[in-house]
């Protein structure tokens, strides 16, 4: 079964060689981008310029509106996938730092490490900014000392100890400051 679409058969055109999608392939467009209105309550045009407004100001974009960015504009995208591997690059760090110096630190060396003349660079301090951001407001932040060495206090004092065997087949345990020497049995 052939269906005209617009006066022009759908299939193979005899001329050029030119293939044309099915129509149900073209219906299933329409329907999408129906329903892309339709659940919004916007238009297309505002749809995609709120879009490229959060995308700029590095905020995270939803895996509809990533979808939407990579149908409608790539370069955009490739831009906004980028930033966002970066956030999430710096994200990771963030949570392996042991203090509030360090993650600043971090922060810092993820700005510094984009280039003056990257094109994209607002857009990626954007992103970095936002995602630091957030990890100061979470606990996660709250709870780490201002820096490292406020987090060993807690360690310094104790004491070293090492366990060794005698020639007895009994371990003794030996601690830095005056050598105390413990037996355990066997």
């Amino acid at each position: 079964m052939n269906l005209m679409l617009n006066g022009k058969e759908n299939g193979w055109k005899s001329g050029k060689e030119e293939y044309k999608a099915p129509i149900e392939q073209q219906l299933m467009e329409y329907v999408r981008g129906m329903k892309e209105e339709g659940t919004r309550g916007e238009t297309k045009e505002a749809y995609a310029s709120r879009i490229y407004a959060k995308a700029r100001s590095g905020q995270r974009l939803t895996p509809d509106e990533m979808s939407f960015l990579a149908r409608t504009n790539p370069e955009l995208y490739r831009k906004v996938l980028r930033a966002q591997m970066m956030r999430r690059e710096l994200e990771n760090r963030l949570k392996h730092c042991r203090s509030k110096k360090e993650a600043q630190e971090a922060f810092m060396a993820a700005v510094e490490s984009i280039s003056e003349k990257d094109p994209d660079r607002d857009m990626i301090i954007q992103a970095l900014n936002q995602a630091f951001r957030e990890f100061k407001e979470s606990g996660a932040y709250q709870e780490l000392p201002e820096e490292e060495e406020e987090g060993k206090e807690g360690q310094a004092g104790r004491k070293k100890a090492e366990l060794y065997l005698n020639e007895n087949g009994y371990q003794e345990l030996y601690i830095e400051e005056g050598k105390e020497v413990f037996e355990a049995g066997a």
